[in-house]
């Protein structure tokens, strides 16, 4: 570098070319070499050691510029008056002497810094740059900034973040222990000003300053003659304040002190952000390394639980009495002990293989099996399949559960359970069912065949005693014939007067008796024709019935045409699913048990309508009505409550069998005597086209 103590170089940064011829014949005299550059050049120059003054023409950006300048290390000397805004410490020159002058004081700050100066401050930066730790480095530079700016006390102050307040981490000095604990608000005092306006300031005399809070004199018992603080500046953020303090008692400090901790708080900035940024990823390393030993311990409590519920689900699938089978497709994916034990195989021989191979014994899957129809189909089938335990073939209820809802998967779980024996009992049950409807309904036609049968037998024996009576009447008869045409007179005279009055009433009651006989005979025929209509099964085709249509047939068929009486309400949208016969005769059982029961002719009133699963036709009337504890015997074989000869109680259970064959039901329903009665009957919808209404 070609500065010196009497002739230093000079770099000019101006426009004005008058300005410029101005400087040079001012400097030349005093033998001060200098250059004019652009301000770029000039912090290139700087930087590249040509020279650190620099002589700058006032202009309105002087500022930014002028803190340029100092970052690189320059010592700026403004041309020209201080401006009102205060823009920092650096020399001012009015005049032509005070320009010459301020150039050699700039010359004689130099020179404290260099040669020896500028090594104190790299051995100083060095020995704070080892520290590794925030408290470590603060109280290491605090110790170098009172060592470098012979000072009687140093704090270094940090940002804080969130607040911009100022904290003193460490102070050095006989007031520290009462400053320890001081926090400064933003902008608040000397130190709190050059953090927020990010350039160092010189205090000569504190008492002079209007920054300077003298609370912390009172609070600390120091006196404070004068100071210097620097901004630790980094990236364009502030990170703190280096300060310096000297008591009333020394000397000021003077410029030089203040370009010296210039020089020092680059260092310092760079090592507290060093350790900072060490600090915040030691700490997150603290806190991943607890992150992850707590994700390390869930996992393991995870883990622990997911093996216990495994061990617990396993348990309860052995526990399972019935097979069950985990399967892909047809193919065994995991069993539980049921299954193993069914097919007489380790549980552990099964996977891989497929569940006709192992559970029916079949190269094939087995007929009827829904497992290879897709999702579509109902994963349900009763199986007949050989039982290696009773040699014999076994009834198999399989159900099939999908694991997932993709429709691509094939993974199901299935159970099987063995319904011999309960399909045994059910058809024993069902014969015993038949075996007892039978006996219940032979008794009652036993009972309603033998009330006819029992008086015509007995006209019968009358009968046959009044032609007994007859056969002498018949006798003289006969002679009578006989002599009447013989022409034996007298005899005849003699005969006739021998009879007696012959008694008509007996002829009158044999005439009784027949009819009465005639009457049993058609009740027999009646009760006849009812068990034979009760026994079919199925009667016509097996297609949808119109029930609208139906309605409108039967009650034709039983009132005529337009009955004033009857109303009907035809809603019904659907067909039923049973036969259209069938239905006509159901129905003609229940308008005509609604007919007997409406001798006045009261109100009647037949009404259809549809659900989303069934198809509903109710017949309602308004007359005698049924006691409830008759209601639950209505649909009884031979139940009637119309008394005898009236009525023989096969038409409502004609219709229950013909409605249940169905899938349908039908109830009853009445209030009590002369309340009426409703019975409705319920089927199942058929899956065709919508019906049209009927009028």
């Amino acid at each position: 570098m070609t500065t010196g103590a009497t002739s230093p170089a000079v770099l000019l940064v101006a426009e004005s070319p008058s300005l410029v011829a101005r400087v040079e014949d001012l400097l030349e005299p005093w033998g001060l070499l200098a250059m004019q550059a652009p301000p770029e050049q000039a912090l290139t120059l700087v930087d590249s050691g040509y020279s650190r003054i620099v002589l700058c023409e006032m202009h309105h950006n002087i500022r930014l510029y002028l803190e340029r300048l100092k970052a690189v290390g320059a010592v700026p000397i403004v041309i020209g008056h201080r401006p009102d805004e205060y823009v920092g410490e650096v020399e001012y020159a009015a005049k032509p002497s005070e320009l010459v002058a301020a150039v050699f004081r700039a010359a004689g700050m130099l020179a404290g810094l260099e040669p020896s100066g500028a090594d104190r401050v790299n051995e100083f930066a060095q020995a704070i740059a080892s520290k590794f730790t925030l408290p470590e480095l603060v109280r290491e530079a605090i110790a170098k900034t009172r060592e470098l700016c012979d000072a009687d006390g140093a704090s270094l102050l940090l940002v804080d973040p969130e607040s911009g307040a100022l904290y003193f981490d460490t102070v050095d000095g006989s007031a520290a222990s009462s400053i320890e604990r001081i926090k400064l608000q933003r902008g608040q005092g000397v130190a709190g000003k050059v953090a927020v306006e990010a350039r160092p300031r010189l205090v000569p005399h504190a008492k002079d300053c209007p920054d300077f809070d003298p609370s912390f004199d009172r609070k600390t018992g120091f006196s404070t003659g004068s100071i210097v603080a620097v901004p630790l500046v980094l990236a364009g953020d502030v990170l703190g304040v280096l300060m310096a303090v000297r008591s009333v008692e020394r000397l000021a400090f003077t410029p030089v002190t203040l370009h010296r901790l210039v020089a020092l708080a680059p260092h310092v900035a760079i090592a507290v952000h060093n350790v900072q940024i060490t600090t915040q990823l030691r700490s997150s390393q603290t806190e991943v390394l607890q992150v992850n030993a707590s994700l390390e311990q869930k996992v393991r409590d995870r883990t622990d639980q997911i093996s216990r519920a495994k061990q617990e689900w396993e348990r309860t699938f052995d526990a399972i009495s019935e097979p069950i089978a985990l399967l892909d497709g047809y193919v065994i994916r995991r069993t539980n002990q049921a299954y193993a034990k069914r097919v007489r195989l380790p549980v552990t021989e099964l996977p891989g293989k497929t569940c006709h191979q192992v559970f029916a014994n079949r190269d094939t899957p087995c007929p009827h099996c829904p497992l290879g129809k897709g999702r579509g189909v109902s994963l349900t089938a009763e199986l007949t399949i050989p039982n290696p335990s009773t040699a014999k073939d076994s009834h198999v209820q399989l159900s099939g559960y999908w694991l997932h809802d993709d429709p691509t998967s094939n993974s199901v779980v299935v159970t099987y359970q063995d319904v011999t024996h309960s399909r045994s009992l059910q058809d024993r049950l069902r014969e015993s069912e038949r075996l007892a409807a039978v006996g219940q309904l032979a008794s009652g036609a036993a009972h309603e065949i033998n009330n006819p049968v029992g008086f015509v037998t007995s006209n019968l024996r009358s009968l046959r005693g009044v032609i007994d009576e007859l056969r002498g009447p018949m006798t003289v008869l006969s002679d009578v014939i006989a002599m009447v045409k013989e022409r034996r007179l007298e005899e005849l005279s003699e005969l006739v007067q021998s009879l007696d009055e012959p008694d008509l009433q007996t002829i009158e009651d044999a005439v009784e008796m027949i009819d009465e006989s005639l009457d049993g005979a058609r009740r027999v025929s009646d009760i006849v024709k009812g068990l034979r209509e009760l026994s079919r099964l199925e009667i016509g085709r097996r297609e949808p019935a119109d029930t609208n249509s139906s309605v409108t047939r039967v009650v034709r068929t039983e009132f005529g045409d337009q009955p004033p009486h009857v109303s009907l309400v035809l809603e019904a949208a659907v067909p039923a699913d049973i036969a259209p016969l069938q239905l006509d005769q159901a129905l003609g059982h229940l308008v005509k048990n609604a007919r007997q029961a409406t001798p006045q002719k009261q109100h009647i009133v037949v009404r259809t309508w549809s659900t989303d699963d069934e198809v509903m036709i109710q017949v309602r009337d308004e007359g005698v009505g049924i006691a409830k504890e008759h209601l639950r015997r209505v649909f009884e074989p031979f139940f009637t409550t119309r008394g005898v000869g009236k009525g023989i109680g096969l038409g409502l259970t004609a219709a229950y069998g013909i409605v249940r064959r169905a899938g349908g039901d039908i109830e009853a329903e009445s209030d009590g005597p002369n309340r009426g009665s409703t019975f409705t009957i319920k089927l199942p919808r058929a899956a065709v086209a919508p019906l049209a209404n009927v009028a």
